[in-house]
């Protein structure tokens, strides 16, 4: 489904804006060879000034990624991929647990509840940008007190938004998924090829 934009691909510098494992391993995946610049963007948006989550995510994505393209806009071309992925509530947005009894109140909240996860995309060439989302609903089943001490104990929620990693031990948590996996995982896959595509087709 990359080709011929694989072949495109290997020919340029292809950054990450992060510094996300989970991340770098979707990408990598693909047969993209990808370095990882982490964005120095403190992510301090102003929510309220955003009418939806979608357009708050993308954003995010955005100053991400041109966080880092400022810092190398004099090197060669590069193609460089940027994300950002939050976790809701109806209004209320959970990022990344501050500590463990953030993490555990976190989770107590999305027990026994479906959230939606949006993650937000921005690609970037020197010349050519795409921004995008794709949204998935998740089901956390009823989960005890007990069972979300023990997890955050073992400190696989610390980095990840909303407080469990789908891809670790947190997707014992999970009841079901209507959407994308990768979209939780942080890198929506298929809509990331497809874009990949057409950013391709944009600039040869």
């Amino acid at each position: 489904m990359l080709e011929p934009t694989l072949q495109a691909l290997s020919s340029i510098r292809v950054i990450l804006a992060s510094g996300s494992p989970r991340r770098r391993e979707i990408i990598k995946n693909l047969g993209i060879n990808v370095e990882c610049i982490t964005s120095k963007y403190d992510e301090n948006l102003d929510r309220n000034k955003y009418k939806n989550h979608e357009d708050y995510v993308k954003d995010l994505a955005y100053y991400k990624v041109h966080d880092v393209y400022n810092d190398l806009k004099n090197d060669a071309p590069v193609l460089i991929i940027g994300a950002d992925t939050i976790v809701t509530l109806g209004d209320s947005i959970f990022g990344k647990p501050k500590d463990s009894t953030d993490a555990v109140r976190i989770l107590s909240s999305l027990a026994n509840k479906e959230h939606v996860v949006y993650t937000g995309v921005c690609l970037k060439t020197p010349d050519k940008e795409i921004k995008f989302h794709e949204s998935a609903k998740v089901k956390v089943g009823d989960i005890t007190r007990e069972q979300i001490e023990a997890y955050v104990k073992n400190g696989e929620p610390m980095d990840k938004a909303g407080g469990y990693g789908i891809q670790g031990v947190g997707g014992c948590l999970i009841e079901s998924i209507n959407g994308d996996f990768y979209t939780v995982m942080g890198m929506p896959l298929y809509t990331l090829v497809k874009h990949l595509n057409q950013l391709y087709s944009m600039t040869k």
